[in-house]
Formats: C-alpha cells, structure tokens, sequence
C-alpha cells in the first residue's frame, strides 16, 4: 500500500502554496470547513470548494486514510471514504459542494481519521508568464465518529536525545492540539506553538522536536505541557526520559 507525507496544513488561509511562476493569481481556491465529521448515524458530509479568483478553475478532491507510525503522519490509499465529485469545475465567484460519503461500515470502538487533500489543478499551460496562477493545496482532516467512543486523552513525556516531545492517546478520539507551552515551577516558560501544534490520533503516538530554548538540564518533576486540547486548556504532567 502507497504511503504519502504530505503538508497537514488546515484551514482556509493556512494554504500550502505549491511553485508557481512570478505573477499575479488568476484564480484563488478556497476549501472549507477547517475539518469534517462524519456521525456513526450518516454516510455523507459536504466540503465547500470556493473560487474567489476573476477567471474559472479546476479543483481535485482526494481522500486518504490517515494514521501515525512511528510517531509520525501517514496517508494512505483508501476506498472507505470517496470524494463526489473528484473534481470540479469553478467559474469565477463560484462555490461547489463536493459529497464525502462513507462507501464501508461505520467506525466501531474508536474513530477513524481521513484527509481530503484539495488541489487547485494546473490552468491553461499558453498563459502568458505573468498570469500563471498560484496553485492551492488544502489537506483537511476527517473524522468518522464511533458511537461511544472514549474521550481523548493526552500522557506524555521528553526524551532528551534528541529532545522531542512525545505524547500517546489512549483514547478513542483525536486529540487537537493547540497553541501550547512548556511550563516550570519557577515560572520559566518555553512557547511551543502559537497556533495549531498538531494531532495525536486514536490509539496512537506522535512525537514534535523541541526548539532550540528547551536544555535537558532543566528537566524537573514538575514540567508540565500547557495546551489547548479539543478546544480546552489544560495542564499536563510530563515525564522525562534521559
């Protein structure tokens, strides 16, 4: 089975731009919301394509099974999740509905995670230079909710060669990690997002790298992980593995 590492980049200005010739943007893409949920009750949810742009474009919707090996992002192929259409046609100031039906069974036990991956597609390649388009590209995660499953829950830990931080989810749903902070006792603070830090999926693990500020020698009990997790702040104890 192919895996990708793709950009998990969310929302709708947060846009991966990928190359493009020096110029103005004859088209701009936009694709929301900043995520998707599919309950256990449903089979379908809608993506909102969005072209703000003065002249038409093409859009391709793609959906890969989402999982965490290894501490990092996977995306893989699947065909539980389809995107209807995959692509579509956007004239200017046009918004289009892309359905993501769920082709297999519901979740059961713990939520499954999915991206739709948005791609703005290539324009008329005899464009003069200066009106290439910069092309968009929106990964967006998905989530097909399981009746009953857990809360997310967040254990972690440093380990310091290299310095990363490590967390696993027991639980069964994503944790969102938000902006988030390492915290001291005697109120030394290291920042280590002010935005959206990233994912731990369900059942799973995912490690971040530490910045430059964070030295091992300040590894004390009562280190703790400040973050906003699933929209509410809270305070985490951390272990420290030298």
């Amino acid at each position: 089975m192919r895996w990708f590492r793709l950009a998990l980049i969310i929302g709708w200005a947060a846009s991966t731009l990928l190359p493009a010739a020096s110029g103005w943007a004859r088209g701009q893409l936009q694709a929301g919301p900043t995520q998707l949920e599919l309950a256990s009750s449903v089979r379908a949810t809608r993506l909102t394509l969005r072209n703000t742009g003065s002249t038409p474009l093409m859009a391709q919707v793609r959906i890969y099974a989402w999982s965490q090996e290894h501490g990092e992002d996977r995306l893989h192929d699947t065909d539980q999740l389809v995107a209807s259409p995959p692509i579509v046609e956007l004239a200017a100031g046009e918004e289009h509905l892309v359905r993501v039906v769920r082709v297999g069974p519901a979740a059961t036990g713990s939520d499954q995670a999915y991206r739709a991956v948005v791609d703005e597609l290539p324009g008329d390649q005899s464009a003069e230079v200066s009106q290439v388009a910069l092309r968009m590209r929106y990964v967006i995660p998905i989530h097909d909710r399981a009746a009953g499953a857990a809360a997310a829950g967040l254990q972690c830990r440093i380990d310091a060669a290299p310095a990363r931080l490590h967390c696993a989810n027991p639980g069964g749903r994503a944790a969102q990690l938000g902006a988030s902070r390492l915290l001291w006792d005697d109120g030394q603070e290291l920042p280590l997002s002010s935005g959206l830090y990233g994912y731990v999926l369900p059942g799973a693990w995912r490690t971040w790298p530490l910045p430059d500020g964070y030295e091992p020698a300040l590894a004390a009990p009562s280190l703790q992980l400040e973050t906003w997790l699933n929209g509410q702040v809270r305070t985490l104890p951390i272990k420290h593995t030298p």
